[in-house]
């Protein structure tokens, strides 16, 4: 059974659909809380929702950047059947969603900034994956932001230090982090 979910952020709201087997499909999880709380999106810019599951992520930024367009990527296509179905909800007309390896699907596209909430039981290989594909598809001076568990920091700094030698952590959780890294 599918749920419709009404958030709060940054002085808007936003509705969603979950669905059983989508990720967080009972409502928004800490880590997803933590970098929507800690996003920082510039208007008319190009943004990237890496792994966008319900969307979640990438319509918070589409809000905060109404004048600009935000990329929705996933590549599962149970989720950009709901991504899709939650941006029509919110009514924004400064999102396309893609089905997508990664960026294969936008792999000539750079981006201002890529937000991304990776799923860490694909492993440290994917993580170290997402990191570098990630730096090849941001523009110069880009950012990514990512939230990942706590238990997996030392090894994404890490791989930070030699892809994106500029990163510092910008919010901490209960059991979450979010780094902000910035291509040169």
């Amino acid at each position: 059974m599918n749920n419709v979910i009404t958030e709060k952020f940054k002085g808007f709201e936003i509705k969603f659909e979950t669905r059983p087997g989508i990720f967080s499909e009972k409502g928004l999880d800490s880590g997803t809380r933590l970098l929507i709380d800690n996003l920082e999106v510039e208007d008319k810019t190009l943004v990237a929702d890496l792994g966008s599951g319900t969307g979640i992520v990438g319509m918070v930024a589409a809000k905060l950047n109404p004048n600009g367009h935000v990329h929705l990527l996933d590549d599962h296509l149970r989720s950009i059947e709901l991504a899709k179905k939650n941006v029509e909800l919110n009514n924004l007309k400064n999102v396309e969603v893609y089905l997508s390896d990664l960026f294969s699907a936008v792999s000539d596209r750079t981006y201002h900034q890529i937000f991304c909430n990776p799923p860490q039981s694909l492993g440290n290989e994917f993580l170290k994956e997402i990191i570098t594909e990630s730096f090849n598809h941001l523009k110069p001076k880009g950012v990514l932001r990512l939230v990942i568990k706590k238990n997996v920091k030392s090894f994404i700094e890490r791989i930070l230090k030699d892809v994106f030698p500029k990163h510092q952590i910008v919010a901490l959780g209960k059991e979450h982090v979010v780094i902000k890294a910035e291509r040169n």
